[in-house]
C-alpha cells in the first residue's frame, strides 16, 4: 500500500530532523519499534515535515491516532482506495491544517458522519457532508487564535479560517481528499478569506465551509474570489507527484502553491532583480504586496533564482514589489493590468530614505469578470434553503441543550460566557464553583470570551497560584493572574516552569528579570526554516525542545514571570516583553534594552479635521523600520481625542500610511516616511487623497417598492426617504457576508448615532430577529427600522443599481425622490462606513 519512493522519502526527511528532534528522539524511537512497517513509514513522513513546534506539544500516540485512521480509510474506503499517494498523505493523512490545536479527532468525525454518506457517489457524499458541517457550525467573527476542529463542534461558531478548518477535517476523517484554500489578503475590500477544496474524480472544486450549496464550485465568496490578487494553499511537504499547479516556493516548513487563476482573470509576472553593477541578484528576497488594512502586507515572498528572477501568476490589480537582500533593497509599485514585467535594482540602504513628505497613491483593484458559470437550478435552492433552515434549527436546539440556566443563575456576570462555552459549559461552571476564591472570577473575565469554547478547568486551577501583594487591581488581573499571554495555546506552565528551574535560579529570575532573557539566549534556538510561523510553541512546548520562535520565546519571558509571580506582559502595541516593577512597566527586548530605557521617547502628535474618521487598520497604521522592513505597529485598540492624537514611540524611522477605500474597492492612498529623534516632539497633518461628492455618488431612479412592517403595515421607498437618505439593507442574517456588515455596524455604532443615520433592515422572515449578531447591531444602532419584503422587490431594486440580487446582504443608499446614490451585493468589508460618509455627503447635498 506504500510505496518505495515514500519510504525514502519519509525516511529522509525523518533522519535529516534528528538533532532538532533529540529531547523526544528516544521517545520516538521506541515506540517505533511497536508500529508495523506501514506505520512507522508514515509516523516518519509526519515527524519528518511537522512544524518542530508539534513534536514538542503533542504526544507520539496523538500523531499514531492520525496514521491508523488513515490507513483504515486507504483499506476500507473505495474513493480514498482510488486518490494518488501523494494526495493520499498530504491531503487525509495530514494532522495539521492550519494553525489549530492538534487533538485526536478523526475517529470521532468518521463515527458521526460515515454512516450517513454511506451509499452515496463521492460527489453527493461531498454535498451532505457540508450540511453536516452546517448543521453544527457557522460564522461568528472572532480573533485570530484557530480554535481546534473539536472546539468548533463544541461550540457551534468561529471565523472563516476555523470553518474551513472544520470542513476539511470532517472530509478527511471520511478519506475524501480536502485542503484549505486561503487568500492572504482581498485586493478590494479590508479582510482575508479561507475556503475549501476537495479532491473528485482527479480535480480539485471549491465550496464554502459550513456554507453547503446543491453544486460545487460555487458560493458567496466566487465574486470576491474572481477579484483577488493571490489564492494559495500551503502543504507540510513537498512529496508531491507531477503537477500543473503553480509552487511559489518554501516558508518555515511550507510549502505554497498557486491557484489564483481558477477563479479569476490572472497574468504571468516576471520579475528581475540587479545588483548595482547590472548582476543577477540570485537569492534575493522579493515580496509581493497588497495594500490591505492600510498596510502593504507580503501576500508571497520568493527567492529569486540564478538568473535573479521570479515569476508567478497573480490578478490585474496594484501591488507592491519589495526586493531586499541584507542591507540592499528595493521597491516599485507595479500595476499588472498594464504591465506584466519589472526590473528593480538593489542599493545598499541601512535606512530608507526619510524625505519627511506625503506621496500619493493609486491602488487599482481587479475588476470583477467571472471565469466559470456554475448556478444552481430555481429547484436546487429552494432545496437548499429549506435545508439550511433546518440546519439551523437543528443547530441552535442542540447549544441550547448545553445551557443549563439553574447553574448560570449563580453567576448572572458569566451568562456570555456560558452562552459562548457550548459544550464546554460544564468546564466553565466546574471552575467557577469549586470554592469561593474571588480570584477564579477574575481570572475568567481575565480570558477572552473565546477561551470560554476550550478552556480547561484544570488548567486555569494551575493559574490561581498566585499572590497579588500591593500590585494594583487591574495590572494584578491582566499581567500576574491571567494565564493568556498572546494567542497561544493554555496550558498549566505555572506548575511546569516551578517544577523545571532549581530554587536559586527562580530566585535569580525574580529577582532580576532580565536574567530570564539571558538564559533564553543561551539555551534556546530557532530554526525558522522547520517552523511555521503562525503558530507558536507553549511555554511548555519551548521548555521541552529548547526551541521556539523570537514570540514564542517572548512569550516563554512573560510566562516565567507570571510563574514566579513576577507581573508581566507582551507590550500590545510592539508585543516586545515587559515585567511590572516599581509601578511601570520595563523593557527587555533586545540587548540595547538598558540604553533605551535610557533614551528619551519621542512623541509625535497627530492632526485630522475629524479624528472620528481615522479608524487604525482601515483608514491608517504607522510602521516602525527594523533594518528589513517597516513593521506595522498595534494601535487598533487607540483612538484620537477630538482632533489629535498623541503617540510616545522609540527613536527611529517610521511610516504613516493612510487610506481611503472606493466603492468600486480602488484605494486613495498615501504614505509619509520620517525620521524621530530622542527628545523630539512631531506634528504631522495626516492625509488622504479627496475625491468630490459626484464622483461617488450616483443617482439611479429606482422602482417603486413596498415593504411590510413587522405589524403588515405598508410602506414605500418614498415613505422610508421621506425625512433623507436612509440604508436599505436586504440581510442574509447568520451568512458571513451579513454578520460582517452587522459587526461593521455595531463597530461604528457610536457614530452612527452621532449623526442620526437612518437604517431600514429588511428580513427574510421574522425568525431572522432571533439572530444574535442583528440583536446586537439591533441594540447599538438608533434609527433602525424593521421590515419584510413580500412581494420580492429586492431583485428590481438590485438590478437598477446593477448589483447581484442573489449575494445578500444588499446594501442601497436611498436618497428622496425614488433615488439610488450606491449599492453594494455580497461581501464588501467597509462597506457600512463608506455608506454612512456618503450619507452625510447626500444630506448636505
Amino acid at each position: 500500500m506504500i510505496s518505495e519512493n515514500l519510504k525514502k522519502y519519509a525516511t529522509e526527511k525523518f533522519e535529516g530532523r534528528r538533532e532538532l528532534l533529540a529531547p523526544v528522539m528516544p521517545v520516538i524511537e521506541e515506540k517505533l519499534k511497536q508500529c508495523s512497517e506501514e506505520e512507522a513509514v508514515l509516523m516518519k513522513f509526519l515527524y519528518g515535515t511537522m512544524p518542530v513546534r508539534d513534536a514538542g506539544e503533542y504526544g507520539f500516540d496523538l500523531f499514531l491516532s492520525y496514521v491508523k485512521h488513515a490507513l483504515m480509510l486507504r483499506e476500507k474506503v473505495a474513493w480514498c482506495k482510488e486518490l494518488p499517494e501523494d494526495v493520499f498523505v498530504n491531503y487525509v493523512l495530514y494532522d495539521r491544517i492550519n494553525s489549530e490545536d492538534i487533538t485526536d479527532c478523526r475517529p470521532f468525525f468518521y463515527e458521526q458522519i460515515m454512516g450517513r454518506v454511506a451509499g452515496m457517489s463521492l460527489w453527493e457524499a461531498i454535498l451532505e457532508i457540508n450540511y453536516w458541517c452546517a448543521e453544527h457550525a457557522t460564522y461568528e467573527a472572532t480573533d485570530s487564535r484557530t480554535a481546534s476542529p473539536m472546539t468548533m463542534y463544541r461550540s457551534g461558531k468561529g471565523r472563516c479560517g476555523e470553518e474551513s478548518t472544520f470542513a476539511v477535517t470532517a472530509y478527511r476523517s471520511v478519506g475524501i481528499a480536502a485542503r484549505q484554500v486561503y487568500t492572504p489578503r482581498w485586493a478590494h475590500c479590508d479582510d482575508n478569506h479561507a475556503w475549501v477544496e476537495v479532491f473528485v474524480d482527479g480535480e480539485w472544486h471549491f465550496l464554502g465551509a459550513c456554507e453547503p450549496e446543491e453544486v460545487l464550485d460555487t458560493g458567496w465568496f466566487s465574486g470576491p474570489a474572481n477579484r483577488a490578487i493571490l489564492i494559495h494553499t500551503r502543504n507540510f511537504s513537498d512529496y508531491v507527484k507531477e503537477s500543473n499547479e503553480e509552487y511559489l516556493g518554501k516558508e518555515g516548513a511550507l510549502y505554497y502553491f498557486n491557484h489564483t487563476d481558477f477563479y479569476g482573470r490572472t497574468k504571468l509576472v516576471k520579475i528581475l532583480v540587479k545588483d548595482e553593477n547590472g548582476k543577477p541578484a540570485a537569492g534575493a528576497h522579493i515580496a509581493v504586496e497588497i495594500l490591505n488594512m492600510a498596510e502593504f502586507f507580503p501576500a508571497a515572498v520568493m527567492i529569486a533564482d540564478a538568473d535573479g528572477e521570479v515569476q508567478m501568476t497573480l490578478g490585474l490589480g496594484d501591488i507592491r514589489v519589495r526586493a531586499f537582500d541584507g542591507i540592499r533593497r528595493a521597491e516599485a509599485m507595479m500595476r499588472i493590468e498594464e504591465e506584466d514585467s519589472l526590473e528593480l535594482v538593489l542599493r545598499e540602504e541601512a535606512v530608507p530614505e526619510a524625505d519627511d513628505r506625503w506621496q500619493t497613491l493609486e491602488i487599482r483593484a481587479p475588476k470583477e469578470v467571472p471565469v466559470r458559470n456554475v448556478v444552481a437550478t430555481k429547484e436546487q435552492k429552494e432545496r437548499n434553503a429549506a435545508r439550511m433552515a433546518e440546519a439551523e434549527r437543528l443547530r441552535k436546539a442542540r447549544f441550547a441543550a448545553c445551557f443549563d440556566e439553574k447553574k448560570a443563575a449563580a453567576y448572572p456576570e458569566a451568562e456570555e460566557i456560558f452562552h459562548r462555552a457550548g459544550e464546554n459549559f460544564e468546564e466553565v461552571y466546574t471552575f467557577l464553583s469549586k470554592d469561593e476564591n474571588p480570584n477564579r472570577k477574575k481570572l475568567l473575565f481575565s480570558l477572552a470570551l473565546k477561551d470560554a469554547k476550550d478552556l480547561k478547568a484544570s488548567v486555569l486551577e494551575d493559574h490561581l497560584d498566585c499572590e497579588q501583594g500591593d500590585l494594583p487591581e487591574e495590572i494584578f488581573r491582566k499581567d500576574l493572574l491571567c494565564p493568556r499571554i498572546f494567542l497561544e495555546e493554555l496550558t498549566p506552565y505555572r506548575s511546569v516552569i516551578r517544577g523545571f528551574f532549581e530554587e536559586e535560579t527562580k530566585h535569580s529570575f525574580a529577582e532580576q528579570p532580565e536574567r530570564i532573557l539571558d538564559y533564553l539566549k543561551k539555551n534556546i534556538t530557532f530554526h525558522a526554516e522547520e517552523e511555521y510561523d503562525t503558530i507558536m510553541a507553549t511555554p511548555v512546548g519551548v521548555l521541552t525542545m529548547k526551541q521556539g520562535s523570537p514570540l514564542a520565546q517572548k512569550i516563554l519571558f512573560v510566562a516565567i514571570c507570571r510563574s514566579l509571580n513576577v507581573a508581566a506582559r507582551l507590550n500590545p502595541v510592539t508585543l516586545e516583553p515587559e515585567y511590572y516593577r516599581d509601578g511601570e512597566f520595563h523593557s527587555v527586548e533586545t540587548e540595547a534594552a538598558v540604553l533605551k530605557e535610557e533614551t528619551e521617547s519621542a512623541v509625535l502628535t497627530l492632526r485630522a479635521e475629524d479624528g472620528s474618521a481615522w479608524k487604525y487598520y482601515q483608514t491608517w497604521t504607522i510602521g516602525k523600520w527594523n533594518g528589513t522592513v517597516f513593521e506595522t505597529l498595534n494601535y487598533e485598540e487607540t483612538a484620537f481625542n477630538g482632533k489629535t492624537l498623541a503617540l510616545t514611540l522609540e527613536p527611529g524611522c517610521y511610516r504613516l500610511i493612510t487610506s481611503m477605500r472606493m466603492p468600486n474597492g480602488d484605494q486613495h492612498a498615501a504614505y509619509r516616511v520620517f525620521e524621530l529623534k530622542a527628545g523630539e516632539a512631531k506634528e504631522i497633518y495626516l492625509e488622504t487623497v479627496k475625491k468630490e461628492l459626484d464622483e461617488l455618488l450616483e443617482h439611479i431612479e429606482l422602482p417603486e417598492i413596498t415593504l411590510e412592517d413587522l405589524d403588515g403595515k405598508a410602506h414605500t421607498l418614498n415613505d422610508l426617504t421621506k425625512d433623507g437618505p436612509i440604508l436599505l439593507a436586504f440581510l442574509g442574517t447568520g451568512e458571513e457576508p451579513t454578520e460582517h456588515v452587522l459587526n461593521e455596524l455595531i463597530e461604528i455604532a457610536e457614530k452612527w448615532n452621532a449623526k442620526d443615520a437612518a437604517m431600514a433592515a429588511v428580513l427574510r422572515t421574522k425568525a431572522d430577529l432571533e439572530n444574535t449578531t442583528f440583536q446586537k447591531a439591533r441594540a447599538a444602532i438608533h434609527n433602525m427600522s424593521l421590515y419584510l419584503d413580500p412581494s420580492d422587490d429586492a431583485p428590481a431594486i438590485a438590478e437598477k443599481m446593477g448589483i447581484d440580487a442573489e449575494k445578500l446582504p444588499l446594501l442601497i443608499l436611498a436618497l428622496p425622490g425614488n433615488i439610488g446614490g450606491r449599492a453594494y451585493a455580497g461581501y464588501n468589508v467597509g462597506s457600512v462606513g463608506l455608506m454612512l460618509r456618503l450619507m452625510e455627503e447626500a444630506a448636505k447635498a
